[in-house]
């Protein structure tokens, strides 16, 4: 019975599905009375040194349930050691022609610490997901299916975060809605927007290419003071395109990509402020 209840765990675990003590109980008694369909059900005790022992032989636990994976690329020591090495390469100093006048010395190599940046986007939701389910020990994602979507889990959004190496902000933290950012209603709501965040809305609510060149263009570009930028982005498909990259050349502004699946690894964002940025958020949205 302990195998079969294991294999149907691992079923349900693999379709997504919350896996509480109250599904355990069901299905052991299910097993049961097929497995002795002459002794009463009602005889059956699911007891709780059973049950934890049950979890321990099996390295079963109590998790908290998470929404996407981050798998690591089986060569990610490679791709990390040459991102490392991409960055002092092309921060050497060049030309003094090409750095213009400032009272600002640069600290590393060809930049000052007030230039070297990195950007990300993240998904903001207004739902989170909620509750524990059980599930394997060492597993970093633990996902459900999800139910029908209500009027807040529709309106996701996209939060758009920039940093710099000296720790101050230069650069409106920037929100893209889903939709086009017309109606009464909306109207009203942009009144009520904090000036210290920028609010955009497109109808899959996150940044494409136009609105990253609008980002360089209105945001990133004014603060640079045209000193030569070192900017670390991921992968994304619109932080790469000729009209964002000829902005980026245009304005001496070195793009450093961070390889695929390493940003938990090495983005800043991702390692040090997304994380405690979404729990503050949880915590005043509830």
């Amino acid at each position: 019975m302990e195998r079969i209840l294991y294999d149907l765990f691992q079923h349900r675990r693999a379709e997504g599905k919350v896996v509480r003590r109250s599904w355990f109980r069901h299905n052991a008694k299910k097993i049961y009375s097929e497995t002795y369909p002459t002794t009463n059900v009602s005889e059956f005790r699911f007891s709780n040194s059973g049950f934890r022992g049950f979890l321990s032989w099996h390295k079963i636990t109590l998790r908290a349930i998470t929404n996407k994976a981050s798998q690591l690329p089986s060569d990610y020591r490679d791709a990390i050691i040459g991102w490392l090495r991409f960055n002092p390469r092309n921060s050497q100093q060049r030309s003094e022609n090409e750095i213009p006048e400032s009272d600002e010395e640069a600290e590393v190599g060809r930049y000052i610490l007030s230039i070297i940046c990195n950007m990300d986007q993240t998904p903001l939701p207004f739902k989170y997901l909620s509750g524990r389910t059980y599930h394997q020990q060492g597993d970093k994602t633990i996902w459900v299916q999800g139910s029908k979507q209500t009027g807040w889990d529709k309106r996701q959004a996209t939060i758009q975060l920039t940093i710099f190496a000296n720790g101050i902000p230069r650069v409106k933290p920037l929100v893209f809605f889903c939709g086009q950012g017309i109606g009464a209603s909306i109207q009203a709501e942009k009144e009520r927007y904090d000036q210290r965040v920028v609010v955009k809305f497109n109808s899959k609510a996150y940044a494409n290419s136009t609105c990253i060149v609008e980002w360089l263009d209105d945001q990133v570009i004014p603060v640079l003071d045209g000193r030569p930028t070192l900017m670390a982005l991921d992968m994304f498909g619109s932080h790469k395109t000729e009209e964002v990259l000829d902005t980026m050349r245009a304005h001496d502004i070195t793009l450093s990509v961070i390889p695929g699946g390493c940003t938990g690894l090495v983005q800043p964002l991702d390692v040090s402020i997304n994380r405690p940025f979404k729990d503050i958020l949880k915590v005043s949205i509830n």
